[in-house]
Formats: structure tokens, sequence, C-alpha cells
């Protein structure tokens, strides 16, 4: 489901009991907040111990194990260190960029407002 989101996801695969899963936990939670005013990127995590790993799509041989999903629907295996940085880099160089015509319409929307202020104080 969240993969289908249209969303770019960041998905982490892992085991309750594992050592490096809880290591990599709190810099999963920092990438997480570096993205939370970024409606187009989503970071994931998936018990793969108590939920069913889609075999057909996914690698998982052992934990933790990141997958990233563009927006697009490209799937990638992440395979680089386990810092926020490199993680937060990997995903901006991967994700799909807004079209610029979204990031354009709020300009707009704002000239419009503009435009109906001074007829409002006429009012």
């Amino acid at each position: 489901m969240v993969l289908n989101s249209g969303k770019n996801v960041l998905l982490e695969f892992y085991a309750p009991w594992c050592g490096h899963c809880k290591q990599l936990a709190p810099i999963l939670d920092e990438v997480a907040v570096s993205f939370e005013n970024d409606a187009d990127v989503m970071i994931a995590k998936l018990d793969a111990t108590a939920n069913d790993v889609p075999v057909d799509t996914f690698d998982v041989q052992g934990f933790p194990t990141l997958y990233f999903r563009s927006a697009s629907g490209n799937l990638l295996s992440y395979e680089g260190k386990r810092t926020k940085e490199d993680i937060i880099d990997f995903i901006q160089k991967n994700r799909d960029k807004p079209a610029e015509a979204n990031s354009a319409k709020p300009e707009s929307t704002k000239s419009e407002a503009v435009k109906e202020d001074p007829a409002k104080d006429e009012l």
C-alpha cells in the first residue's frame, strides 16, 4: 500500500530483535524528521517477522534491509552507509521531483488573492 502511494518511499524491513535494526531506528527517525515538510517523501518500516514480505519484489536476506521506490515506481536497494546524511543524499538523488507546475500553482493562487484584496477594501 505504501509503495503504491505515488510518493517517494524509503522502506525498511526490520526484525524487532535485530541489534542493527535498533541502531538504525533513531537514524531513520532523524531522516523522517528531515522530510516531514516534504509531502512527496515517506519513510516507512515493516516488521518482516510479523508481515508477509512480497518475495517477488523484495530480496530480504537479513535485517535491516532498505529499499527505495520513487514516485514513478523505480525500485532500488539501498546499500550505502547507515548515516543520516548518506540516506538523505540517496533519497535526494533518486527521488522524483515534484512537477514545476505544482510548485508554481501556489504562487498564482497568492497573486489571485492579492488581486481580490483591493476589491474587498472597496466594499
